[in-house]
């Protein structure tokens, strides 16, 4: 009889495949990249020319797969709502 641990892992390796290689296997969120028009968009509430609400982005990876680079950490931030390290506005 396996484990439950063998279990959870068994269960976590199939969700980590089922979202695809563009999420984080530590904490399930998209990566900062690849940075797509629609997810720059999403930070900064642009519409897209039509009448349709501000599109709003999923909250993107903080783990250090993400944040080594300081632009990129900026964007996670954003997404989570965060204020941006040294931003003075």
């Amino acid at each position: 009889m396996p484990t439950l641990n063998g279990r959870v892992g068994h269960l976590e390796a199939r969700v980590a495949a089922a979202r695809g290689p563009d999420h984080c296997r530590a904490c399930g969120l998209r990566h900062v990249r690849p940075l797509t028009m629609a997810i720059v968009r999403g930070l900064f509430r642009i519409r897209g020319g039509t009448a349709t609400p501000s599109p709003r982005t999923d909250p993107l990876c903080l783990c250090d797969c993400c944040t080594a680079d300081p632009g990129d950490r900026r964007f996670a931030h954003l997404s989570h709502g965060l204020p941006i390290d040294g931003d003075a506005a």
